[in-house]
């Protein structure tokens, strides 16, 4: 029989920001009992992949399995990989950022484990030619990525074995590519499916490298796996043919094969990743970033924060404060909380929470070494921040930034809240996903309650998530204002529904600044009447921003509509029950119920415990204020899930008066 060699790449990695419970019962039922299983067989091989958020985790919680991964590699039984510290998207950072991600992780390891890693784990095998000479000039030999990126790139199925070199002359890595066959195959067929499928490769093509390179969160973290690998000992037995099929399965090291083998051949890799990943995003993972326009805001605010960090660096008697604020940046990379698939957590509040808030705490370190001001002093900033081809304003002080996008409906993106490194917008609109086919497709009249996970059928999916199936017009921004018909109700606008008299909510404002803000004005047809708004944002002071509304009208018609202006909040802990909505004649109101209430002079959402409401205080009563969670349905590998996303909070005004409308946000904590 011919030999085979077996190359086995595991990547372990928990995102920054998940629940510590989900750090320790991923350790606890997976890696832990990986490590221990694997350290029973010294003569298996192995690559290990652990990303600088779970090492962070294992060296401060579990330091044994640190040691254990020590004594596994003194006996090159295995060879640790490096990667971008915190696992961003390499295509998704600046050149600088990704060359200090992979500095970091490389000198960290050394470190931790006395050796330099000579390869590394690609994000989401996120993949695009121009890499290869900055992987090589940053110590990178060699990468793993899917047989999918070889065979878009030209290269025949049937000759996908042993390792490719891509790049250009001496700046080429190698390229080991996984083999989707075992990749589906490990841990969830038999183990004579496996040897199977190594004894045809071997008759076809004689003593070749078969690489398999995936998450370990197969291993026991995955739904049911825990039983199937552990209980059911398919990983015990999986070790044990391994080991009794030694003669002609042969276990390697990427660094070894490298000394032993010449290339299958030299090539250019095309851009892309895994074939499920170019499904989820359209072919390239930036298109999550088109697809998704409050990821393409939180990238974008990465991107200027990074900047910012560069600019910087000439202070040179700052470094300490430059290093810390470099720290939040890497850590507001990590790449889960920019995009959605079967796994990606972008429709996680608490992954994009994390994100924002490093990326919050970074920017608030480098404005101590750029600016020489007090607190209290503001900047309006015009700049094209999400290089839209369009300039933007930044309005900030040590209290506040807003982000306000003149050209789409003079909306604020993002209100950071600088005490709780917290931004205030932090919602996914609700939008439709290919897999809600599947849920209304499913039988309404189920008795089995709560989400399903992926593998169930249509019996198991719960019929209420049917209900809070609605897609919204506009990505769930704050200062939205436009103009809806009188007899409008609460179910058009939870719905998204409504009909829009003009074409205020979304369209192109022309901006001027003023000493604490910026005015915003637009002009559109109601009913064949010229009607001008003008919207108004000013800071107040630390805790107060002001929100001017002036509708002009050419005609002396009464126009028969009403004035809507929208907020969405997310609060940081959600819909916490610490949480309730308060007006003037009403304590408290469950903050995940939806209602309108008439008149009132103030509306907002109380903090039972004190650290930070939100209120909203008007000179004029709204004729109404609305309510209601916005609610998005979204999948992960567990099950779909029902994700609370923000409050929606809009007011009714009657755009006849010619006073102007002033609502004053007030943020409101145990010091004010």
């Amino acid at each position: 029989m011919n030999k085979i060699n077996f190359a086995i790449a595991i990547h372990f990695h928990q995102p920054i920001g998940n629940f510590e419970k989900i750090f320790d019962r991923a350790y606890n039922f997976c890696y832990k009992v990986f490590l221990e299983l694997l350290y029973e067989y010294p003569d298996l091989l192995a690559m290990f992949h652990i990303s600088g958020c779970l090492l962070d985790y294992m060296e401060a919680k579990h330091p044994d399995s640190i040691k254990l991964i020590k004594k596994m590699i003194s006996r090159r039984q295995v060879e640790i990989m490096g990667g971008g510290y915190y696992e961003p998207i390499l295509t998704a950072v600046g050149e600088k950022d990704l060359r200090g991600q992979i500095k970091e992780m490389a000198e960290h390891i050394k470190r931790t484990f006395g050796i330099a890693p000579k390869g590394m784990w690609v994000a989401e095998r996120v993949w695009h030619p121009d890499l290869a000479k900055i992987l090589y000039k940053a110590g990178i030999r060699y990468i793993i990525l899917d047989d999918e990126h070889l065979a878009r790139s030209g290269v025949e199925k049937e000759d996908i074995y042993g390792y490719f070199l891509t790049g250009k002359g001496k700046e080429r890595i190698a390229v080991f590519p996984s083999d989707k066959n075992l990749r589906y195959m490990i841990p969830f067929k038999t183990l004579d499916d496996i040897t199977g499928y190594f004894k045809g490769v071997s008759e076809r093509k004689g003593n070749v490298l078969l690489t398999y390179g995936d998450d370990g969160e197969k291993f026991g973290e995955w739904p049911e796996t825990y039983k199937h690998v552990y209980e059911n000992q398919w990983l015990k037995n999986f070790f044990e043919m391994l080991e009794d099929n030694k003669d002609w399965i042969k276990l390697v090291h990427f660094s070894d094969y490298l000394k032993k083998h010449k290339p299958t051949r030299s090539l250019t890799i095309k851009q892309g990743s895994y074939e499920e990943m170019m499904e989820w995003s359209g072919g390239s993972w930036i298109n999550f970033l088109k697809k998704y326009p409050e990821a393409n805001q939180m990238h974008k605010k990465m991107i200027y924060v990074s900047l910012k960090i560069e600019k910087a660096e000439k202070k040179k008697d700052k470094t300490k404060l430059i290093e810390s604020a470099r720290r939040h940046l890497y850590k507001g990379q990590c790449n889960c909380g920019y995009w959605h698939g079967v796994f990606g957590g972008l429709y996680l509040y608490h992954l994009r929470q994390a994100i924002y808030s490093h990326l919050i705490e970074a920017d608030k370190i480098i404005d101590k070494v750029l600016k020489d001001k007090k607190k209290e002093d503001l900047s309006i900033e015009s700049i094209d921040y999400d290089k839209d081809g369009n300039e933007e304003v930044i309005i900030e002080n040590g209290d506040f930034s807003l982000y306000v996008d003149p050209h789409e409906g003079g909306v604020i993106k993002e209100l950071d809240y600088k005490a709780l490194s917290l931004n205030l917008l932090n919602a996914i609109s609700r939008k439709k996903e290919s897999y809600h086919e599947k849920i209304l497709a499913a039988p309404g009249d189920s008795q089995e309650k709560g989400a399903a996970t992926i593998h169930d059928d249509f019996r198991k999916i719960d019929p209420m998530l049917k209900e809070e199936l609605f897609y919204d017009k506009f990505s769930r921004f704050s200062f939205r204002s436009y103009f809806v018909k009188d007899d409008s109700a609460l179910s058009d606008f939870v719905s998204s529904s409504y009909v829009e008299a003009g074409d205020f909510s979304n369209g192109d404002y022309k901006v001027e600044k003023k000493e604490k803000g910026v005015i915003l004005a637009r002009e559109s047809n109601i009913s064949s009447e010229l009607i001008k708004l003008h919207k108004e944002i000013e800071v107040k002071s630390k805790d107060k921003i002001e929100f001017i509304l002036h509708v002009e009208k050419k005609g002396a018609h009464k126009t028969k509509a009403l004035l809507l202006v929208e907020f969405n909040i997310t609060m940081p802990y959600l819909n916490s029950d610490r949480y309730g909505y308060f007006s003037d004649d009403v304590k408290q109101i469950d903050i995940n119920t939806k209602g309108v209430i008439y008149p009132n002079s103030s509306f907002g959402i109380l903090d039972n415990t004190g650290e930070l409401s939100v209120g909203f205080y008007f000179s004029k009563k709204p004729d109404s204020v609305l309510y209601f969670p916005v609610m998005t349905v979204s999948q992960s590998e567990r099950a779909y899930e029902l994700n609370y996303q923000c409050s929606c909070i809009s007011f009714l005004f009657d755009p006849n008066i010619k006073k102007s409308i002033e609502i004053e946000m007030r943020f409101i904590t145990r010091k004010t």
